[in-house]
């Protein structure tokens, strides 16, 4: 066997098994440079930012609601469903209080929708209002607010079905999502090979495949490059 047939098959069966991933890579780099980014993968051309007032005295209420127990590692003010909040982070995990005193109550159907309206600035109206135990599994592999648990989900008929995902508990919004964000996010896990969690750029499975994908690369410079030789040669033949 020649050095040109046996780089020749090393080059077709690296071909072989690496075909479908460069596919998808190829594919995935065409529609994360066409897709409208910001406008629909992100929504920000259908939904707005959650907006937040504080009662004018939130810093005595906020004051009232630490005092007699122990310090928070962080406060944060949030807008939710049920009202401007305060979310205490501790330790062993996050405490809910409403800013205009006591505990923050988990909001129920009719605060969410109310929540969702007026974040909501597309063309589309509210199709229904549900609660959720996890959210749905799109696509094989794209799960729309990770995994997170007992959530509200507020759905809207426009072009891209535009949904917004609420906390069950707190009513903060959690995601944003439509169509064009199940598609973009499909080709992502594809692209960087995370089928799980969809953000590991440095798993095994993808340094196999680049690794792969190089030796194509590689086999296929020096077939070009024996290839290139015996064109050079066949010409100084003819020229001698």
């Amino acid at each position: 066997m020649t050095l040109a047939s046996r780089f020749f098959r090393w080059h077709r069966w690296i071909g072989y098994v690496v075909a479908l991933q460069v596919l998808a890579w190829m594919l995935g780099g065409v529609l994360f440079a066409w897709l409208p980014f910001q406008g629909w993968v992100k929504s920000a051309d259908a939904v707005a930012k959650p907006g937040l007032a504080l009662p004018a005295d939130w810093a005595a209420v906020l004051a009232a609601e630490l005092a007699g127990q122990p310090p928070p590692l962080a406060v944060q003010a949030v807008a939710t469903a049920s009202g401007p909040a305060w979310r205490l982070r501790h330790a062993a995990g996050d405490q809910w209080r409403s800013a205009r005193g006591g505990e923050l109550p988990a909001p129920d159907a009719a605060a969410v929708e109310r929540f969702a309206a007026s974040l909501y600035k597309g063309d589309g109206r509210l199709q229904a209002v549900q609660r959720l135990a996890e959210s749905p599994l799109r696509l094989g592999i794209v799960r729309e607010a990770g995994e997170r648990r007992d959530l509200w989900l507020a759905r809207f008929d426009d072009r891209l079905q535009t949904r917004l995902y609420v906390d069950g508990r707190s009513g903060e919004l959690l995601a944003v999502r439509n169509e064009a964000w199940v598609v973009y996010d499909f080709f992502f896990r594809l692209h960087v090979m995370d089928y799980q969690g969809g953000d590991d750029f440095n798993n095994p499975l993808l340094r196999a495949a680049a690794t792969v994908a190089l030796g194509l690369v590689l086999t296929g410079l020096v077939l070009l490059g024996l290839s290139l030789r015996r064109r050079w040669r066949r010409r100084g033949v003819r020229g001698a």
